[in-house]
């Protein structure tokens, strides 16, 4: 068992969140695995197989995975409907009765993608929980085999060649971090290309933390009542103003009502939502009022919203919800209240207040049982101007120290804010899903980066080795 493996199972049990454990599986043993052949002299030796009732994403995965190994072999592989007796078997466990193992995966909530890759005499197994699990496990394995997408354009896409192919293989996967959006691009990226780069480096997740600003939403679907009842909006300077980043008066039980009713009403709507946000519009603004102060700091009225509605939205036998936050702003101190167990907080790592620093707010709302995710900047614009040297998101030393600290400290869910500088920082936009998917590849970052010269520059590798060395590393 690895390291992140022992922390990944600590993590959980300490923030309160539904364990899973890993049975062995049937056929590991201390001998190796089958040797397959699935392609040579030009021919695929066997077909991808997919169970007649394979999901859309589980159909276009396995699509994609006999595009790419025919782009490898020069074979042909056609996607078939059939059972799991034999060929390049591609889906979700759940959908095959027929395998010639035994898979007993049993996982929490919010913990639920996991994958395996094995073969045996008759095959080559790609199995996984989730969709997104069955599409990591695609491009794990064509990883494998040498396809890499460095950067987002077709120009920096590596396929291999390897006329005869064989895979011999068998191991189980499961992300470190439970959502890995970092990075995730900027709102006028090109969202076509981000996503495919983000899908073929296991950065999509089957749980979805929703945690932007929620305040203003909350007002617009309640336009009425809010206009009925100005009490609910914060006392600002005598006055309760009701613009875009207004902020409630949290001591107000109507109001709560109101804002917990809503949360109900939207999970009722969506109830294949894993999570809704109650984060504050952006800025300042808070109740100044006595009953409001009474309560205790920002954070602590901003905290019983979410908990409020945590409570409330896991009261409606819809399974397990969650609440998402963020630690941000003057609502980034850490509270005097507990955080109830479905409550995530995604401490930013800029715009806080108080005079704490990022690892003392991790630890603070940690120790008033906060899941804790991380709200990262790999680039704003307004402090870099995307010049090398001057973004997180191209600084070697500042991800590969925070990555796995910030993991060691319970966090289990990122997201971060960038730009589409791929020049200045893009060797550290593609090593953080690396980092993000297994925090210790932290101990081979070099052979990382020894990959991504070699593959992306071949012979000119050396003078890019020094180019990236220049606006990357220190030493």
């Amino acid at each position: 068992m690895s390291n992140a493996t022992r922390r990944f199972r600590r993590g959980w049990i300490l923030f309160g969140l539904v364990t899973f454990l890993i049975s062995p599986l049937s056929s590991s043993s201390a001998q190796p695995p089958s040797e397959v052949s699935l392609a040579s002299d030009g021919q695929a030796r066997m077909p991808v197989v997919v169970s007649p009732e394979a999901t859309p994403d589980v159909r276009a995965a396995a699509a994609e995975l006999a595009d790419y190994l025919g782009r490898i072999s020069g074979a042909a592989f056609r996607v078939e409907e059939g059972d799991a007796a034999a060929g390049i078997v591609v889906g979700l466990v759940s959908n095959f009765s027929d395998l010639p193992f035994t898979v007993d995966f049993e996982l929490g909530v919010v913990s639920r993608d996991q994958y395996l890759l094995r073969t045996t005499d008759n095959g080559l197994y790609l199995l996984g929980t989730t969709s997104a699990a069955v599409q990591c496990a695609v491009w794990d394995f064509l990883h494998r085999q040498g396809y890499r997408l460095f950067f987002l354009t077709n120009t920096w896409e590596v396929v291999p060649n390897h006329p005869n192919l064989t895979a011999a293989i068998d191991v189980t996967e499961r992300p470190d971090y439970v959502t890995r959006q970092a990075p995730r691009g900027a709102p006028w990226s090109d969202r076509d290309l981000w996503a495919r780069w983000q899908k073929r480096n296991r950065m999509n997740s089957s749980f979805s933390l929703s945690t932007g600003h929620a305040y203003g939403g909350i007002v617009r679907r309640n336009q009425k009542t809010f206009d009925e009842h100005p009490e609910y909006f914060a006392l600002v300077g005598g006055e309760r103003p009701s613009g875009g980043n207004a902020k409630f008066c949290v001591s107000n039980a109507a109001l709560r009502q109101v804002v917990v009713e809503d949360a109900v009403r939207e999970m009722k709507a969506h109830p294949e939502q894993d999570s809704i946000s109650i984060d504050p519009s952006d800025g300042g603004g808070w109740c100044e009022c006595e009953a409001c102060r009474d309560m205790g700091s920002v954070s602590d009225r901003a905290l019983t919203l979410a908990n409020d509605i945590a409570a409330a939205i896991n009261d409606l036998g819809l399974g397990e919800k969650y609440v998402g936050m963020y630690a941000y702003n003057d609502h980034s101190p850490p509270p005097n209240i507990k955080a109830h167990p479905n409550v995530v907080i995604s401490v930013a790592t800029s715009f806080i207040r108080g005079g704490y620093s990022v690892e003392e707010l991790v630890a603070g709302w940690q120790a008033h049982d906060a899941v804790l995710g991380i709200r990262d900047y790999h680039d704003v614009f307004a402090w870099s101007h995307d010049l090398p040297r001057s973004a997180r998101g191209g600084n070697l030393d500042y991800l590969t120290r925070t990555i796995p600290w910030f993991y060691e400290h319970g966090s289990r869910f990122m997201n971060s804010e960038n730009m589409d500088s791929w020049g200045a920082n893009g060797l550290g936009y593609w090593l953080t899903p690396q980092l993000l998917w297994d925090v210790d590849n932290v101990e081979r970052i070099d052979v990382l980066i020894e990959d991504f010269l070699d593959k992306a520059f071949g012979a000119a590798k050396e003078p890019m080795r020094s180019f990236y060395d220049l606006i990357n590393r220190d030493h």
